[in-house]
């Protein structure tokens, strides 16, 4: 606001519009910037889980031998199980991004945040086993279920947040 003493009210109800609307501008801007860098890490998220899908299901039954994967083998069909849940995922989040429907982003991020946990919760198991058994065997790589249970709070957060904007939505619609 640049009114000088002596303006009148007028003047200084002007001044005091335009840097609301100069505020409201800036707020808005900020608003779709943030949008956009939210849409584009969906689909950073849903064109990893496309490339790291076909490159999970190569390890192949004989490339899970090793103590990282006791628990992951008794899964139904693993890795191709698994690594079918990551591609869905991928295929989901990526076209619901780019439709821009929230509910089926959700979706594409649940089905990613169920890889990450089953590996997280997989490898940590190995971990804690071998732990409880006195650390006999091979040991299990120790940074592996931190790493997954990295990606699966970063899921867990976008789920979040994509909960309270369907939450938002709905409130302001009905």
């Amino acid at each position: 606001m640049s009114s000088a003493a002596g303006d009148s009210p007028v003047d200084r109800l002007a001044d005091l519009i335009d840097a609301l609307d100069d505020h409201v501008h800036a707020a808005e801007r900020a608003v779709r910037r943030s949008e956009g860098n939210r849409i584009g890490i969906l689909y950073v998220h849903a064109v990893y889980a496309l490339l790291i899908a076909p490159a999970f299901a190569a390890i192949g039954e004989e490339g899970m031998a090793g103590p990282i994967w006791a628990v992951l083998r008794l899964l139904p069909g693993a890795p191709y199980s698994l690594a079918a849940v990551m591609f869905t995922g991928g295929v989901i989040l990526s076209v619901a991004t780019t439709l821009r429907n929230r509910v089926w982003e959700l979706v594409g991020l649940l089905l990613l945040m169920i890889w990450y946990a089953v590996v997280a919760g997989s490898f940590g198991t190995a971990m804690l086993v071998w732990v409880a058994t006195g650390g006999t065997g091979p040991r299990p790589a120790p940074y592996a279920p931190l790493v997954y249970s990295h990606f699966l709070t970063i899921m867990l957060v976008h789920c979040w947040t994509l909960r309270k904007m369907i939450r938002s939505s709905a409130r302001r619609r009905g």
